[in-house]
C-alpha cells in the first residue's frame, strides 16, 4: 500500500475512462469505484484509528476524477396511471398495496422493507411515520442512507389502507413483504398487464431509463413538488442529505404542474378488505360489536371481517376470502359468488366455514352448480357455501 504513487492513481483513472468509452462500465459504476479508491487513500493518511494510517501523503490528492456521462432522467407515474394500476384486479393485491404504500410514503426500498407494525414505526393514532433504519439486500439491518432518522405526517389518503393492513396483521410483523429480486422487471410487467403502457416507462435509452421500483419513491417526491409543498419539508420527508437533490424534483415539477392531475388521490375500494371511511367499518374506529350494532351491510362487513381475523382459519376457502376481500352483493371475486353482505346467510357461511376441515372446504370449492341456491347444501350437515363459478 505504501508503494503506489500519483502516477499509479492516474493510470487507474485513465483505464476507467477507457472502460466508459468502450461501454464496458457505466459511468455511475466508475464513479462508485473512484469514490472507493479516494476514500481508501484518504484513510491511509488520516484514518480515525491511528493503526490504519500507513502513509504521510495522499496519492489521490489533486488527481482529476474519471469522466461523467449524462445523468438519465428518472421516471414517475402520473396520478391517472397510478389509479389505473392499483385498481386493476389482474395485478396481485399484495403488489398493488405495496406500490400504493411506496408512492404515498416515498421512503427508500430498504427503509420500506424494514417498517414494522410492532416496531414503533407507524403511529396510526396520530398519523405519523418514523423512518429509523433500513435493511440491506443481504438482510442486515442498518441505519438510513443519510444516517439520520426522520418523522413526518403520513399522507391522509393512505391512512385507511394502513389501518386495514394493521388489523389484518394483528399489529405484528412487517408492514409490507416483497420478493428480493427482479422488482423492477416485475413492476414493468404488471404495469403492462394493467394497461399502463407509456413508452418511456418501459424502454430506456441514452438519456432516460425505464421505470424501476426506486422510481415509486421518485413518484411520491415528484407529487409533493407538483402540489407545491415547501421545499424544505420535501427535503426532510424524503431524507435527502443535500438540498440540490430536492431541487431536481422541484425543477421537474415546475415544468409538469399544468395538466398533471390531482396528486395523492383517494385510494380505490379494490385495495381494501372492506370499503373505507363508511360508518361501521374498521376505518371508522370503535369495537366490532359496537359497529355491528349499527346494522346493515356496513355492520355485517365489519363483523364478518372480525370473524375471519379471530378464527385464524387456514383453509383454502378462508385464505381466498382474506385475499380477495370482496364482501359485496352480486360481485364475483376469485371465482366465488358471495351472498349479500346484509343477509344472515353471509355471516352464517363464514361462521360455519371457520369450523370446517380444510378438506371439506376444498371439496365445496370445486363444486360447480348452474346457479347459487340457498336451499342446496354443498357439504352434508353444513349450511350452504357460496357457489364456485370455476
Amino acid at each position: 500500500m505504501r508503494t503506489f504513487d500519483r502516477d499509479d492513481v492516474e493510470a487507474l483513472r485513465d483505464d476507467l475512462d477507457t472502460k466508459i468509452t468502450k461501454g464496458v462500465l457505466a459511468w455511475k459504476t466508475v464513479a462508485s469505484v473512484w469514490t472507493l479508491v479516494t476514500s481508501m487513500c484518504s484513510d491511509m493518511v488520516s484514518a480515525k484509528k491511528r493503526e490504519f494510517r500507513t502513509r504521510k501523503d495522499n496519492p489521490c490528492a489533486d488527481v482529476k476524477p474519471p469522466e461523467r456521462g449524462d445523468k438519465k432522467a428518472k421516471q414517475y407515474l402520473y396520478p391517472s396511471e397510478f389509479l389505473t394500476f392499483v385498481s386493476c384486479e389482474a395485478v396481485p393485491l399484495r403488489l398493488r398495496r405495496g406500490v400504493a404504500i411506496a408512492v404515498y410514503t416515498f421512503v427508500r426500498d430498504g427503509e420500506l422493507r424494514e417498517l414494522r407494525w410492532d416496531g414503533g414505526d407507524l403511529d396510526l393514532a396520530h398519523g405519523t411515520l418514523s423512518v429509523t433504519r433500513s435493511v440491506t439486500r443481504t438482510g442486515a439491518v442498518k441505519s438510513t442512507k443519510s444516517g439520520e432518522t426522520r418523522r413526518f405526517a403520513v399522507e391522509p389518503n393512505i391512512l385507511p389502507l394502513l389501518r386495514a393492513l394493521h388489523t389484518e396483521a394483528e399489529g405484528k410483523g412487517h408492514v409490507v413483504r416483497f420478493r428480493d429480486r427482479h422488482m423492477a422487471r416485475d413492476l414493468r410487467l404488471w404495469l403492462t398487464r394493467a394497461g399502463v403502457n407509456r413508452p418511456e416507462l418501459h424502454k430506456g435509452d441514452a438519456h432516460r431509463k425505464p421505470i424501476t421500483w426506486h422510481d415509486l419513491r421518485a413518484t411520491g417526491i415528484t407529487w409533493m413538488a407538483v402540489r407545491g409543498d415547501d421545499p424544505l419539508k420535501i427535503k426532510q420527508r424524503a431524507g435527502h442529505s443535500t438540498f440540490s437533490t430536492t431541487e431536481g424534483y422541484i425543477r421537474e415539477a415546475e415544468a409538469l404542474r399544468d395538466g398533471f392531475g390531482d396528486v395523492f388521490p383517494p385510494l380505490p375500494d379494490a385495495l381494501f378488505p372492506i370499503a373505507p371511511n363508511r360508518p361501521g367499518t374498521i376505518e371508522s374506529g370503535g369495537s366490532s360489536q359496537k359497529q355491528a350494532k349499527m346494522g346493515g351491510d356496513a355492520g355485517n362487513r365489519t363483523l364478518a371481517s372480525g370473524i375471519l381475523k379471530s378464527r385464524r382459519c387456514r383453509s383454502s376457502f378462508v385464505a381466498r376470502v382474506r385475499e380477495s376481500h370482496r364482501f359485496r352483493p352480486n360481485e364475483q371475486s376469485s371465482g366465488i359468488h358471495w351472498s349479500p353482505p346484509g343477509s344472515p346467510r353471509f355471516l352464517e357461511t363464514l361462521l360455519e366455514t371457520a369450523k370446517m376441515p380444510a378438506g371439506a372446504v376444498r371439496g365445496a370449492l370445486t363444486r360447480v352448480d348452474s346457479a347459487p341456491s340457498e336451499a342446496a347444501s354443498s357439504v352434508p350437515g353444513r349450511p350452504n357455501l357460496p357457489q364456485s363459478s370455476m
